[in-house]
């Protein structure tokens, strides 16, 4: 059995049934001590220097080679047999290297 839905202004609906549910009134927004309309601001984004700065990294980082599986396991075994040897100064020199870049890449903002 289809509803038949009335138009009108009267304060309650009538569902079909034995129940019936109240109208919603309009009302104002809350806070407000008037019922005129509230003007709604515009939408707007602001980037942080932060946030630019890291897409400033990440684009940095997509831009560096993937990751080497078959390297990533030699050394896994080298290290598991007591073969790898660690060069602090090629380590220390590397990670100096990529301070600079970082430091590069934030300045090109």
């Amino acid at each position: 059995m289809p509803n038949r839905i009335e138009r009108g202004d009267a304060s309650a609906v009538d569902t079909g049934t034995s129940r019936t549910v109240e109208r919603l009134r309009p009302t104002a927004p809350v806070g407000s001590t008037t019922a005129a309309p509230v003007a709604r601001q515009a939408d707007s984004v602001s980037i942080t220097d932060t946030a630019r700065r890291l897409a400033a990294l990440q684009e940095v980082v997509a831009g560096m080679p993937e990751i080497d599986a078959g390297r990533v396991a030699a050394l896994s075994q080298a290290i598991e047999q007591g073969q790898y040897a660690a060069d602090p100064r090629k380590i220390a020199d590397r990670l100096l290297q990529l301070e600079r870049d970082l430091a590069a890449a934030g300045k090109h903002q």
